[in-house]
């Protein structure tokens, strides 16, 4: 068989079942020792097969050993001399050529190595080969032919092993090319000590192992150099079980405000994992991209990036202590991108949160999010690119405790109007910036307890009427023991806001800005009538300050946050990552709209905005709703507006009383007017105004009205004296609402 390529299958042929027991071989895994091998195994009575399996102790055992025949095998020990670590069954294949080396999958014995890890990256990349257009090479025989391993090429998880790594993953992507794009599997059964590794079209990385980044001088800031592992341009790649460590002591300096001020800020893009896609504007050609069951710690930058893709499956991650974002998508335009299982604790201490949603179509559901920074789910975009930011779902996350506060929640509603708008910084748990005019953002289901600033903030613009964005829906939330609003929606239209459970809130439970929609069915408590109890080792304990439980405020180590108690209550055992607190003194406000004079709304749609059936309970009366009614606020409750209704609109009273009304209704459409009733021989100025059968007229010059009463219901006529401008028929109303002593 000289001459000839022996293929795989003939291969294990020829060793029959005793050889390939005897050489240990293993499905899935070369094997990775053979001390127990005899010198030679005998293989049976075929013809032109190979006779034995000779034993090396190390690859270095292979330079200047040519096979003598094709197919003939060797059982190599160890990778490198000394270790038992990557060894396995070789072949001899005369017919190989000598430039297809890669070292660990392909051996030539005359490339040159002498057994050291500093000579192993020359040896890799085919240094020292005596002959290179010749042929003849060692090949590794693997029950799977695409799956790759380090150990194969020399690594064994100790020391900076980046060309090692690296030799890796260009081999496999050789064999993919040779193979018409066959996906290779890279299996890393070690941790790695990495700078940062570049990965390709259709690869499929499987741990428990994985990759670290080196703790030595931080690289430059470019993309490549930025992240542990990284893929440009790439497409159908799956990351299953990986533990990727961004390592912390280049954690720690990153966060250094210095050092983000400098000339390296753009270094702050640093990644655990950054995939990008190959085209501006993605389609469904382009494959998916699916990162499940990895565990991704210390990110000085985040966990994961997903950028110009359009299909993504980010699902059952564990991601920690990133410095931005634990999931950043961008420009995913997907037609399927899901986010979904995830459990992501302490990310954005730089700045940043749990998951960063840009100019992508993605639905986010079933998240835990934990103790994270500036937000736990942010969608914001700005630039040209802001119309793709739509078609988003937020379901069914829980999210917990974000602790970093961006807003000045002291009770002065203007506050809220200063903070970060639109520019991708948020203070709050789930919050919607400035998109586009169309967004199609559903947030439904979502627990969301403990942030320092909003539960659930959906901003457009302030003051920009070509920026109002429309088509939000929020319902079915639970959300409390926030510190600002609960709810806190502005400046955009076409909202629906119904079905909420809004406990507990700071400053308003629901807060109400420039708003067009449906804010209705909403069940507002504003105060934390009971405090937490728990109890922990066999000791009783109350809560005396809102916190999210951590080690640090573990009963016992915390006299800030608890208190010891006598009780015979039955208490739950204390848990970390939960929201406690004590009695609470209800919300500043249960429903607080801001004022904005007639002329001054941005939007020209307040008048379009239904706020009806909410309950409200647990707060003061003359807080429960503040400066709120269908059409803007109004001064004095119950003393007429001025302003036109519609039958059917309700004007809430700013200061109700207990056993009074909630406000009053319209029946008939018209003007709430003070204007007072026509009669003859009175004294008016032009401009005044007089009702007279349901209808309200203007005085067009000044005079002393005359002895014919205006009755018209159009242009102008003259009362014998007084000529008078009909305006609007006047509003009749009733109130409603009993308010319980």
């Amino acid at each position: 068989m000289a001459g000839n390529r022996m293929s795989r299958r003939q291969m294990l042929a020829s060793l029959g079942a005793a050889g390939v027991a005897s050489v240990g071989l293993v499905y899935g895994r070369e094997a990775e020792s053979h001390a127990s091998v005899i010198e030679s195994v005998y293989s049976g009575s075929q013809t032109n097969l190979p006779k034995a399996v000779l034993r090396i102790d190390d690859v270095s055992g292979l330079i200047g050993f040519e096979g003598k025949y094709a197919g003939q095998q060797v059982s190599l020990r160890g990778y490198r001399p000394g270790t038992d670590c990557g060894g396995g069954l070789l072949y001899w294949d005369p017919a190989m050529p000598k430039a297809a080396h890669n070292g660990g999958t392909v051996i030539s014995p005359t490339a040159t190595w002498d057994g050291t890890a500093a000579g192993l990256p020359s040896f890799l990349n085919g240094g020292g080969e005596t002959n290179p257009t010749g042929s003849g090479c060692w090949v590794r025989l693997k029950d799977r032919e695409n799956e790759f391993y380090p150990e194969s090429f020399g690594a064994i998880g100790a020391g900076n092993e980046q060309s090692i790594v690296q030799a890796v993953l260009d081999a496999a992507k050789a064999w993919s090319v040779q193979h018409a794009g066959r996906r290779p599997i890279i299996g890393f059964d070690k941790v790695y000590t990495v700078n940062g590794v570049q990965v390709y079209d259709g690869f499929v990385l499987l741990g428990p192992g994985g990759l670290k980044r080196d703790d030595g001088t931080i690289p430059s800031s470019s993309v490549t150099s930025s992240s542990v592992v990284f893929g440009n341009g790439i497409k159908d790649i799956d990351i299953f079980d990986l533990y990727v460590d961004g390592n912390d002591r280049m954690q720690g300096v990153m966060s250094d405000p210095a050092y983000r001020q400098g000339n390296n800020a753009g270094a702050l893009g640093y990644q655990n994992i950054y995939i990008i896609g190959k085209f501006a504007n993605a389609d469904r050609d382009m494959g998916t991209i699916r990162i499940q069951n990895c565990r991704l710690v210390n990110s000085p930058g985040n966990g994961i990036v997903v950028n110009n893709h359009s299909q993504a499956s980010l699902t059952g991650n564990h991601i920690e202590r990133c410095g931005k974002n634990g999931i950043y998508l961008a420009q995913t335009h997907g037609f399927n991108t899901i986010v979904t299982g995830n459990y992501i604790r302490e990310c954005g201490f730089v700045y940043g949160g749990g998951i960063g949603i840009a100019h992508a179509h993605v639905n986010a559901s079933g998240n835990v999010i934990v103790s994270c920074y500036e937000y736990g789910i942010l969608i914001s975009s700005t630039g040209v690119g802001a119309r793709w930011n739509t078609d988003i779902a937020i379901s069914s996350n829980n999210i917990r405790g974000v602790k970093r506060l961006l807003l000045d929640n002291s009770g002065n509603p203007e506050s809220f109007k200063t903070s970060s708008l639109g520019v991708g910084i948020g203070y709050t748990q789930v919050f919607v910036t400035r998109a586009s005019t169309r967004l199609n953002v559903a947030i439904t289901g979502n627990s969301i307890q403990g942030a320092e600033g909003s539960g659930i903030a959906c901003l457009g613009a302030a003051y920009n009427a070509s920026f109002l964005p429309y088509g939000i829906v929020i319902s079915a939330n639970s959300v409390m023991l926030c510190g600002g609003a609960g709810l806190n929606v502005r400046y955009v239209r076409g909202v629906v806001c119904t079905g909420n459970m809004v406990t507990a809130n700071g400053f308003a439970d629901i807060y109400i800005d420039e708003v067009s929609g449906s804010i209705a069915s909403n069940t507002v408590v504003c105060k934390y009538p009971v405090a937490d109890r728990v109890i922990l080792g066999g000791i009783k304990y109350e809560a005396k300050k809102r916190h999210l439980s951590s080690g640090n405020t573990k009963p016992g180590v915390s006299a800030d946050c608890w208190t010891v108690i006598q009780t015979s209550e039955t208490l739950p055992e204390w848990h970390e990552d939960e929201v406690y607190a004590p009695v609470l003194a209800p919300s500043t406000y249960g429903i607080y709209s801001v004022y904005r004079p007639s002329g001054t709304a941005v939007s020209g749609k307040r008048n379009d905005l239904l706020l009806d059936l909410n309950h409200l309970e647990g707060v003061d009366n003359s807080n429960r709703l503040s400066n709120v009614n269908l059409v803007r606020k109004l001064v004095g409750g119950t003393t007429p507006t001025g302003l036109p209704v519609r039958a059917g609109d309700k004007i809430y009273y700013d200061t109700p009383v207990s056993g009074g009304r909630e406000g009053r209704i319209s029946l008939v459409k018209g003007v709430d007017t003070p204007a007072a009733a026509w009669s003859g021989g009175q004294a008016v100025v032009a401009g005044e105004r007089r009702t007279n059968a349901g209808k309200l007229y203007e005085a067009v010059q000044a005079g002393t009205t005359g002895i014919t009463a205006p009755t018209h219901t159009a242009g102008n006529v003259s009362d014998g004296a007084v000529v008078w401008s009909f305006i609007d028929t006047v509003a009749v109303f009733e109130e409603f609402g009993h308010i319980g002593v």
